[in-house]
């Protein structure tokens, strides 16, 4: 006959290693959420992302839009984004935008303005600005 008390120890320490799996990965997920609203990263992509979405769904073929994204800019740089040509992305075959700025995760917006974005640039001096042009599809 088994060992019923040798059983019930190993079952009360399979349960507790289950349950500090569970709580190693609970508190990493919060940790994560935290750092990342540290310093509003998604926030300040969710902001920029609707906001420069409503600037595209107001433009004009032929407009040339300069846009101040001096917070974004630093707030990339803090969190080891490389280079600043991945913090605004536009997908002109889904008319979407996604700003990136922490590494990892990215926000996406969809603007509705049947309109192509070109010569994305972002140029650097006090006020870090984001320049592109709209054109027809």
């Amino acid at each position: 006959m088994p060992n019923k008390k040798a059983q019930s120890t190993s079952e009360l320490l399979m349960d507790n290693a289950i349950y500090l799996i569970l709580l190693v990965l609970f508190l990493s997920t919060m940790l994560f959420f935290i750092w990342d609203q540290m310093n509003g990263a998604s926030l300040w992509a969710e902001y920029y992302s609707k906001e420069i979405s409503k600037v595209i769904n107001l433009a004009k073929a032929g407009d040339v839009i300069t846009l101040d994204v001096q917070k974004a800019t630093a707030i990339a740089k803090s969190n080891d984004i490389k280079s600043f040509s991945e913090i605004f992305v536009f997908d002109n075959i889904n008319n979407e935008l996604c700003v990136k700025l922490s590494i990892g995760r990215k926000t996406c917006y969809s603007y509705f303005n049947n309109v192509d974005i070109i010569e994305p640039e972002i140029n650097y001096g006090p006020p870090n600005t984001l320049t592109f042009k709209i054109i027809e599809k």
